[in-house]
């Protein structure tokens, strides 16, 4: 190989390295909290959760939610989701999703939303279709804590019986005493029963609607 084309070659090589390096600065930027929250791994997963007693809702008589379930997981990209998802520099090859549920008072039934959650300055989980969302604050303090918040960048959250139930939709507000939730880590187990829940409520409706 001459030098020139050495050279040529090692600068194509640091250039690549360069938008590699950009890409992953970039990337660890915006979940550097999240990831302190659940470290990425194979199958990563966290659960928080929380039912309300009766002492409590009786101080917060404006408070609706009486139960939740909060499940964060770390998935890494299929090929397919990562040739839709790198742009420029600012791809990832992962990505965190959540699932919530929660009960109100006088119903009996549990209400779910899910979408994918991001983190800046603080972490954001947002609900596809103007869904609304919560923002995640963990707890420095209290490693075993998590505080689920509407009082910030979301405003409420669009909770439903099942995806294509729209038209039971519940808006949960942050006003009142629904504002922050205080949830504890919980056994994995409750939350992969609760998704393990809705998704059969998911697949009873996809076949309803064949």
């Amino acid at each position: 190989m001459s030098r020139r084309r050495f050279c040529l070659f090692v600068l194509t090589v640091a250039s690549g390295l360069g938008i590699a390096l950009t890409s992953a600065t970039a990337d660890d930027a915006l979940y550097a909290r999240l990831k302190a929250l659940l470290p990425p791994g194979d199958e990563a997963q966290a659960c928080y959760a929380r039912t309300y007693d009766a002492v409590h809702l009786k101080k917060h008589p404006k408070q609706k939610v009486t139960d939740m379930v909060f499940f964060l997981r770390y998935s890494a990209l299929s090929e397919e989701e990562r040739a839709l998802t790198f742009s420029g520099q600012h791809g990832h090859d992962f990505r965190y999703d959540f699932t919530l549920a929660a009960k109100l008072r006088g119903g009996a039934e549990t209400l779910y939303a899910s979408g994918e959650c991001r983190s800046t300055s603080r972490i954001g989980c947002g609900v596809e279709c103007d869904g609304g969302g919560i923002e995640l604050d963990p707890k420095a303090d209290d490693p075993g804590a998590l505080l689920v918040r509407l009082d910030r960048d979301y405003s409420f959250i669009r909770i439903t019986p099942g995806c294509d139930e729209e038209e039971d939709a519940v808006t949960l507000q942050a006003g009142g005493d629904d504002k922050v939730f205080k949830l504890t880590k919980s056994p994995l187990l409750l939350c992969r029963s609760m998704q393990e829940n809705l998704d059969k409520r998911l697949d009873a409706q996809s076949g309803t609607d064949d």
